[in-house]
């Protein structure tokens, strides 16, 4: 399967040098739970306000909040996405913190092709995040697509669903095959949404999909020996709109984040802006 990366900068020459497109758009990356073929991919998209004036950091204009200390421990990292208010912390090592403009996402194989005059027509996602943190980015260096990992967390939107419970479900589901099982060739367990409230005031529903029994593909030296997992977290953002947080993570491998870990990160996840 193909990763989409979209990085929200103006480095064109970066994201030709990886073979991902250049685009402008939102996070929402299609609906959870529809159907078609998906693969995955990594993109970088420009912002309106990349667009504008180039605003020095400490310009009152440049609109842009402070990023806020770790709450775990002070050698953890903070990956924030102010659009969808949220800040979440990750351990130093191994990961890494991409910028609030990087979208990760799945494809759909089965959309048409640009036509010859577009250059560069954005791919066709089946869900994607912004905003997002990467374990063990590059990890295998025999990626066909240029880009592996061994886990991502962001955050999209979750427009159309009912509630935070219904969201939570969903979105467990649909990053569960789209990233480990397009073909439907293992078996996908997705725990009913139950309550979730953080350390730090995120509060809403979480769901977990595990994904198992997928066929190794001996052509693919990038594969996830023991299948994957998915975590959401569905909450209402100071704007009272849905968003959801996402854990990917590949499992059954050296080195895999522990619960302990993951149990951390999930407490991080706070508002963001904190407002005053």
């Amino acid at each position: 399967m193909a990763i989409a990366i979209v990085s929200a900068t103006a480095v064109l020459a970066a994201a030709v040098i990886t073979g991902v497109v250049v685009l402008s758009g939102d996070d929402d990356g299609g609906d959870a739970g529809a159907g078609g073929d998906s693969s995955p991919s990594p993109s970088e998209e420009p912002t309106a306000e990349e667009e504008g004036p180039d605003l020095g950091p400490d310009d009152p204009r440049q609109g842009i909040a402070q990023i806020p200390d770790p709450v775990v421990a002070p050698d953890w990292q903070v990956q924030t996405l102010e659009n969808r208010h949220i800040a979440f912390d990750v351990p130093a090592e191994d990961w890494t913190i991409g910028s609030e403009g990087m979208y990760v996402g799945y494809e759909d194989p089965e959309a048409e092709e640009p036509a010859d005059d577009e250059e560069w027509a954005p791919p066709e996602l089946y869900v994607s995040m912004a905003g997002a943190a990467i374990f063990m980015d590059g990890w295998c260096p025999e990626s066909e697509t240029g880009a592996s990992w061994r886990a991502t967390a962001g955050t999209k939107g979750a427009q159309g669903a009912t509630g935070t419970e219904e969201a939570a479900y969903n979105e467990a589901g649909a990053w569960a095959w789209a990233a480990y099982d397009p073909d439907r060739e293992g078996t996908i367990e997705v725990t009913d949404a139950v309550p979730f409230e953080s350390d730090h005031g995120i509060v809403g529903h979480t769901a977990t999909a595990t994904v198992t029994g997928v066929p190794e593909d001996p052509d693919e030296p990038c594969g996830s020996p023991g299948g994957g997992k998915v975590i959401t977290v569905s909450y209402q953002d100071l704007s009272n709109d849905m968003a959801t947080w996402v854990l990917v993570m590949d499992t059954g491998y050296e080195g895999e984040p522990s619960q302990e870990t993951i149990d951390q990160i999930l407490s991080s996840l706070r508002p963001f802006p904190v407002e005053e």
